[in-house]
């Protein structure tokens, strides 16, 4: 999760590592985001957008690991990854 949303102040994404949407509507619940904060495949990853009591309520989950910026837990995630095998040369 990232703590500040440069592009949107007030908000925070919340990321599964395993990009598990079903883990992301029980986080959402949990947190008590509504149904509309879920984005589950848009652009790369599917992903929770939380402002107010939910953005509050999931910064202070002790299971969340939070990221100052989004930049931060991108890169993170980008890690945990395995990367795309390289395709074979076209010459």
């Amino acid at each position: 999760m990232d703590r500040k949303n440069l592009r949107a102040p007030g908000w925070s994404h919340v990321l599964s590592t395993t990009n598990d949407v079903d883990e992301l509507e029980a986080f959402r619940k949990r947190v008590g985001a509504p149904p509309r904060a879920l984005h589950d495949g848009i652009r790369r990853w599917p992903h929770l957008d939380l402002k107010l009591e939910p953005r509050d309520r999931a910064l202070a989950d002790p299971g969340v690991k939070v990221f100052e910026r989004t930049r931060d837990m991108l890169c993170y995630l980008k890690a945990l990854r395995p990367m795309e095998p390289s395709r074979p040369s076209s010459r």
